[in-house]
């Protein structure tokens, strides 16, 4: 036996590295399967996320427009009022009597609230895509922010226009004529002015932080689509806030905002209110549950 394998050792050799060389060709199949199956899963799991992050903001776009819109539109028509105003008082003065005026409260108001609801769809709509877009957060409290000056803007300046604008009389009692109200005095006419800066300041806010929205929602869902990125709002008064999800200007933006905005104020003083009745409620149940002490 000792003489066969030694006569053909040679052979056999050869035999044992085709063998291995074999084996060794299967293993690198194997692998080289396997890696591919690994990569196509990776390109498809990148596929899917581009398609997915695509998909968020188209969505967030769309949300984006129609909040824009209702809000110039309802910004803008308050601030059309006083000037109109004005050119009134200035042909009454020349001795002329002015036409009367065309805005109405009711109009500003469906304005005004279709613009609220579509902000609150868009804060929804986050809410939705929080996984995929996981720095909405910042935008969440900076528009929560945005719109509570919004809201205190708006009912003051709703009660000075019932003052002045025209009122015309209900559907169902149209033989009724509309109320015309006089002109307002220079005065009133300095307050209403007053309050329409502070309500267009207000929804400008609104416009510049979707505008922010629209800048970061492409440099984090898009970037990878086209390899370049989108630069910053730059406002021309450096005080105004640029909202950005950079993640230590995002720290410094959600702090200031829940911290020193009249917004974030009013949410602590809620908090504290609603942690101060639960504390109140629990004390009084363990006082309830407290056993008598006994008579001696």
């Amino acid at each position: 036996m000792c003489n066969w394998i030694q006569e053909n050792a040679v052979d056999l050799i050869g035999h044992a590295l085709a063998l291995l060389g074999i084996i060794a060709a299967a293993l690198i199949v194997v692998w080289q399967l396997r890696r591919q199956h690994k990569s196509s899963l990776a390109l498809q799991r990148d596929n899917a996320r581009e398609a997915l992050n695509l998909r968020v903001y188209e969505s967030l776009l769309q949300k984006v427009r129609t909040l824009s819109d209702a809000n110039i539109a309802a910004a803008m028509y308050a601030f059309g009022i006083p000037p109109v105003i004005e050119i009134a008082q200035r042909g009454r003065a020349s001795g002329y009597e002015p036409s009367p005026l065309n805005q109405r409260v009711p109009e500003f108001s469906a304005l005004h609230f279709k613009a609220e609801n579509e902000l609150a769809e868009l804060l929804v709509e986050f809410e939705a895509w929080a996984i995929a877009f996981p720095a909405h957060r910042v935008f969440h409290v900076a528009l929560n922010a945005a719109a509570y000056d919004v809201r205190q803007a708006f009912p003051p300046l709703f009660e000075t226009l019932l003052r002045i604008l025209p009122m015309d009389p209900p559907q169902e009692e149209v033989d009724k004529p509309t109320i015309h109200q006089p002109l307002p005095s220079a005065a009133y006419l300095s307050v209403l002015k007053h309050q329409v800066t502070n309500y267009k300041a207000a929804m400008d806010k609104v416009g510049s932080y979707i505008h922010d929205l629209t800048i970061e929602a492409q440099n984090n869902l898009l970037s990878s689509l086209f390899d370049r990125t989108v630069p910053p709002r730059k406002p021309l008064d450096p005080r105004l806030r640029v909202i950005s999800t950079d993640r230590e200007k995002m720290e410094e933006l959600i702090k200031y905002f829940e911290n020193e905005t009249p917004w974030g104020k009013h949410q602590a003083e809620i908090n504290a209110d609603v942690a101060a009745e639960v504390g109140s409620k629990t004390a009084r149940g363990a006082q309830k549950g407290r056993p008598h002490d006994e008579d001696e």
